[in-house]
């Protein structure tokens, strides 16, 4: 796993953008928890199609930046994302028990892309928690999104920790917007 001490070059973009007035400012709903804290999670969840696919990740703020890693499988289609950076953690007010990861990975055919994760922690051992993604290759034409909305584990767990001390996020961080650390990337909130 690694630590990012620096925004994103698309965070910096987007937030230079902001700056200048180039881009609206939409309101959010989605905020940095505070204090801050992280999740965990790792398991097998069943595709609409009949699918399986496999994920792994963490996520949160450490040492006052954004923190984890997100790794994702598509078992029937060979799709693959593996983070590269992370952008973003975010609480959802509605479902206290979900965080989302945002960041920048790379998928099995090279491309970068954004990515914005959802993980629910319902409670142990993890039966009723949730993983969900969705990804945008950047590309205007073909197929652009891999969308999956949460969908309950098969099997595996999800866990949100309580904040510590090594949870620090820098202020300039933690005030950022939803679209400054996930762009206009979607959560895949469950439909």
């Amino acid at each position: 796993m690694k630590t990012y001490q620096s925004i994103s070059a698309f965070t910096a973009a987007a937030f230079a953008a902001l700056a200048i007035g180039a881009l609206p400012a939409p309101a959010f709903a989605y905020l940095t928890p505070a204090p801050c804290d992280k999740i965990t999670g790792s398991g097998t969840i069943e595709l609409a199609d009949g699918g399986t696919a496999t994920f792994a990740a963490t996520g949160g703020c450490k040492n006052g930046s954004f923190w984890g890693s997100v790794s994702f499988v598509d078992l029937a289609t060979g799709a693959t994302f593996s983070s590269t950076e992370i952008s973003g953690y975010l609480w959802d007010p509605a479902d206290p028990t979900a965080r989302e990861i945002c960041g920048l990975a790379v998928n099995n055919v090279g491309e970068d892309v954004f990515f914005r994760a959802r993980l629910v922690d319902k409670g142990e051992p993890g039966k009723n928690d949730a993983f969900g993604i969705a990804v945008d290759n950047r590309v205007t034409s073909g197929e652009r999104f891999y969308i999956l909305p949460a969908v309950q584990l098969e099997a595996g767990n999800v866990k949100v920790h309580r904040t510590n001390r090594s949870n620090s996020i820098d202020p300039a961080l933690a005030g950022m917007t939803e679209f400054q650390v996930c762009g206009d990337l979607s959560s895949p909130q469950p439909q």
